[in-house]
């Protein structure tokens, strides 16, 4: 059983923390969530809202029940109970039906302002350009937000995770007085409490961020998915990026007074780099890389943002935040790493693909790649296949039988 304790807050400096005790079974560990004092009003210790979407998906995986000696909205209990825990569980094959014991009690409707987090990659400059200055004057971005609850993870362990973490979020300070808005930074342990795989719950945990301060939210803009709604999919959804069932999942943590978005899935991520590749503040501080607080050119996130620039002959338009002279030089590389994507089904960089393919870039030495780049392929999927085949009772006796003579 886990259960959630009453929050309390703390100052730590200039900031101001909110911590809550969780008990998992016996054990206690402090879950804590940090901003500056300015917000202190903001921190929500009334409802236990936040907690309960923070910890639910590990709930769910470890089969176990949830107790919250604070009151939960009752919208939102709903939701998760009637229709989120219900969905999830019958599509999913190690996720579990589990119990909520909590009071109910009525939203707190006072939030006034509209955010959008701003890690400075293609789909958040795609959320705040479409979100500033628009004909909808109460939908506009009043607020941008940074946070730390699973985004900077191992991927960064050769650089540094603090390393980059701090470089980062010194960057979007910059693109904040740029872009003219203020700018929430927040701290958290999350990670370190809540230990899950980032691609499968980064919506538990940003909308958990969301919650710390739902007195200050009226409506949040969370963009997350290259994919549009046509892949939304339940299916299987212990095992994939949850962002493929953000229709669900953020429909079902909205309260009156809050409304989370599921911003951008109307669009391709081709489309949404397409309609920020002349837009300034995107030029000047776009960031994708999974390896550094830099664009490294070369991690999948890189040179799959530099293809698709390339595709919409836009390459130079990012010169202040790429080696466009490295791409230039080393295309052959990208080429063939654009046809491994192609084989690998990979359905997010297809349309750069046929892009690709349609304008006949695919010429010279890549030609002699291909049929290697194939069997590769091939080989990897067939891999992949045998794997799942294995039944998962085995796939835990193997790993059992590791970790004794590890």
């Amino acid at each position: 059983m886990i259960r959630i304790s009453k929050p309390f807050l703390s100052e730590n400096n200039n900031r101001i923390r909110c911590n809550c005790d969780i008990y998992f079974n016996k054990e206690k560990k402090t879950l804590w969530f940090e901003v500056d004092k300015k917000y202190a009003d903001y921190l929500c210790v009334e409802r236990g809202d936040a907690y309960l979407i923070g910890i639910l998906h590990y709930a769910m995986s470890k089969k176990m029940d949830i107790v919250c000696d604070v009151p939960i909205t009752e919208e939102l209990l709903y939701n998760i109970n009637k229709i989120l825990i219900p969905s999830l569980t019958k599509y999913a094959k190690t996720l579990y039906k589990i119990t909520i014991t909590a009071e109910i009690a009525k939203p707190l409707m006072k939030g006034q302002h509209n955010g959008t987090g701003c890690s400075c990659g293609i789909d958040s400059f795609s959320a705040i350009f479409n979100h500033m200055n628009t004909e909808y004057k109460n939908m506009d971005v009043t607020h941008v937000c940074i946070n730390n609850v699973g985004a900077f993870n191992e991927c960064y362990s050769k650089y540094g995770i603090e390393k980059v973490k701090n470089e980062r979020y010194q960057k979007t300070k910059e693109v904040a007085k740029f872009l003219k808005l203020e700018l929430i930074e927040t701290d958290s342990n999350y990670q370190s409490i809540i230990c899950e795989n980032h691609l499968m719950t980064h919506t538990y945990s940003s909308v958990f961020a969301i919650y710390m301060l739902q007195k200050f939210w009226r409506n949040y803009y969370y963009a997350s998915s290259g994919l549009d709604y046509s892949h939304f999919n339940i299916v299987d959804n212990d095992i994939d990026d949850c962002s493929h069932y953000e229709l669900l999942s953020l429909q079902c943590f909205s309260i009156p007074g809050l409304k989370i978005y599921s911003e951008g899935g109307e669009k391709t991520r081709l489309e949404k780099t397409k309609e920020i590749v002349d837009y300034q503040p995107a030029q000047k501080y776009l960031h994708v890389c999974l390896e550094k607080s830099t664009n490294c050119n070369i991690c999948s996130k890189c040179m799959r943002t530099l293809v698709t620039l390339d595709a919409l002959g836009k390459l130079d338009n990012f010169s202040s935040v790429f080696d466009i002279n490295y791409y230039k030089n080393n295309k052959i590389i990208y080429y063939k790493w654009l046809y491994e994507q192609h084989f690998m089904k990979n359905i997010i960089n297809e349309p750069v693909f046929k892009i690709f393919k349609k304008e006949n870039k695919f010429r010279g030495k890549i030609l002699i790649y291909i049929p290697f780049i194939y069997i590769k392929c091939k080989i990897i999927l067939f891999t992949k296949h045998i794997k799942n085949k294995i039944p998962q009772t085995t796939k835990n006796k193997k790993k059992k039988i590791v970790g004794k003579h590890s």
